[in-house]
């Protein structure tokens, strides 16, 4: 019993790995690639050209993470609410990141170097799939928090649920605002990430002592 339960709690913490891996490296990287500029360029970008071999790996292996935490967040739920739904979306979310390090960014807008600044990004069909995983990441995250919202409010922990709930109406507005080019969208994107990121590990922190 006392072995399973360290199981379930390493699938958890799993995921805090993965948001700390998505978190450093790529901020390291807006910062020391030639070229690229966080008002005009997505971070998925920062896998394209010379050095992109970094950015794929972290959306490969954080989604691995991830797959690995959906498993653990079963475990923690499988008797309560949102047993099935939440693992399951956090699940989509891993599958997105694996995709997304699988299919490349369009180029465009001067990045990676050698790529005019005029060039509008062209939809090849590995960027076509790559916004498609795309949307399956933040589609899962995003219905994950109302799943988590729900559960949290059933537990009577509300300070959760309303976080909860604020993340997944925030993280779509974030995406919306850099799609309609009202904030830069690297920089919107990029907070949606690190949002995305931040609820989910302390989710993963707080699941434990709640169900």
């Amino acid at each position: 019993m006392i072995a399973g339960l360290t199981a379930d709690r390493l699938l958890l913490h799993s995921g805090i790995v993965a948001g700390l891996l998505f978190f450093v490296v790529p901020t390291i990287l807006v910062f020391t690639r030639p070229g690229f500029d966080i008002e005009r360029h997505a971070i998925s970008m920062l896998s394209l050209g010379e050095g992109g071999w970094m950015m794929k790996a972290v959306f490969i292996v954080s989604g691995l993470f991830v797959l690995a935490c959906a498993w653990g967040i079963h475990a923690e739920l499988a008797r309560g609410q949102g047993g099935i739904a939440a693992p399951l979306l956090i699940g989509a979310y891993g599958v997105g990141l694996v995709l997304a390090g699988i299919f490349d960014a369009p180029a465009g807008l001067g990045f990676p170097q050698g790529t005019p600044d005029d060039q509008q990004p062209v939809m090849t069909t590995a960027a076509t799939l790559h916004s498609l995983a795309f949307m399956i990441a933040f589609g899962g995250l995003i219905l994950s928090c109302f799943v988590f919202a729900f559960h949290f409010w059933q537990t009577e922990q509300l300070f959760w649920a309303v976080a909860s709930l604020a993340t997944g109406i925030v993280l779509p507005l974030l995406i919306g605002l850099g799609m309609s080019m009202v904030v830069a969208p690297g920089i919107a994107f990029y907070w949606a990430a690190m949002l995305g990121w931040l609820w989910l590990a302390a989710v993963l922190i707080v699941l434990p002592h709640g169900t």
